[in-house]
């Protein structure tokens, strides 16, 4: 569970994505948040806009935008602890 202080998402974090956890998910993602490009501090905004770099099966360094569903973010094994690939 997050702490009431914490930001419901850093740079350099990474995300274990699901399909269903971003726009137009085709699949299953693990990425690195390189940057956060919008939707973070709107509070009526459903998606967080993110610059990330894809980190496996063969893909790693390949950078692609994502809407991640902000919903997504507050579940249990989504975000890496310390960084760590889950």
């Amino acid at each position: 569970m997050m702490a009431e202080d914490e930001p419901l998402l850093r740079v350099g974090e990474v995300l274990n994505l699901s399909k269903a956890d971003w726009v137009y998910g085709d699949r299953g993602l693990t990425v690195r948040v390189s940057d956060i490009r919008y939707g973070l501090d709107k509070s009526d905004c459903l998606v967080v806009a993110i610059l990330a770099t894809v980190m496996e099966f063969g893909r790693d360094g390949r950078t692609l935008t994502l809407n991640v569903y902000k919903s997504a973010l507050t579940r249990p094994g989504v975000r890496a602890v310390n960084g760590a690939v889950p």
